[in-house]
């Protein structure tokens, strides 16, 4: 009888023990394993629509590269930046070279002609064999150049020099970053995609003189 009582007792105890050390251990390893799968699946998104939005261009640029061959006309693509409700976006849009050599917004009715990136991506560009990035401009209105042979105004109504600089900048002509040519060739270029706040999240895309273009995705071997 006293053996079953101290064998009641001891049971009752180990019950009473609670967890132990590797339980907790465990316990804890579970829930760590959770929140990082939740940080990843949030990250993720973005990294998903960086892809997305990389691919577009990718795809939207063969296509007006095809354009250029099949209407015998040079285009390009204009990548610019703005502020939309106080946030920076970037965008690029597609223009195409008039008689005259000048620079004029494509006007499609049957698709869209202007684009932008979503507020948290970023992008680098260069062209082959330059040593630095292309510096991306401020979106600017495109306007039909106005003769320099104008009525003076008179004294009064002249406007000051600062405001005539502003005015010749204005009317400087845009060019674009990218020429895709009516022979099938375009510039050479390398595009980075980012995220603004993980840089290493990235995808580039590439085009060479031949009108090829291709999407590098993160893993993939520079050397295929």
């Amino acid at each position: 009888m006293r053996n079953q009582l101290v064998l009641s007792k001891q049971t009752f105890r180990g019950k009473r023990r609670g967890f132990s050390l590797v339980e907790l251990l465990v316990v804890l390893l579970i829930i760590g394993l959770g929140f990082s799968l939740v940080s990843v699946n949030v990250g993720s998104s973005d990294g998903q629509q960086l892809q997305v939005e990389a691919r577009q261009f990718a795809n939207n640029t063969s296509l007006i590269a095809e354009e250029a061959v099949l209407s015998n006309r040079q285009w390009g693509v204009d990548i610019y930046r703005q502020l939309e409700e106080g946030i920076e976006q970037l965008g690029y849009r597609w223009l195409i070279r008039n008689d005259d050599g000048d620079w004029q917004l494509a006007v499609d009715s049957h698709r869209p002609v202007d684009f932008v990136f979503s507020p948290f991506i970023g992008l680098r560009i260069s062209l082959e064999g330059a040593d630095q990035p292309i510096e991306i401009p401020n979106k600017r209105d495109i306007e039909t150049i106005k003769p320099m042979l104008q009525a003076q105004p008179k004294d009064e109504e002249r406007p000051s020099v600062v405001e005539q600089l502003e005015q010749g900048n204005q009317r400087e002509p845009i060019e674009p970053a990218l020429w895709l040519l009516s022979s099938g060739e375009m510039s050479a270029f390398s595009m980075e995609l980012y995220i603004i706040d993980d840089p290493d999240n990235k995808v580039t895309v590439v085009g060479d003189e031949l009108g090829r273009i291709a999407l590098k995705l993160p893993g993939d071997n520079d050397d295929e």
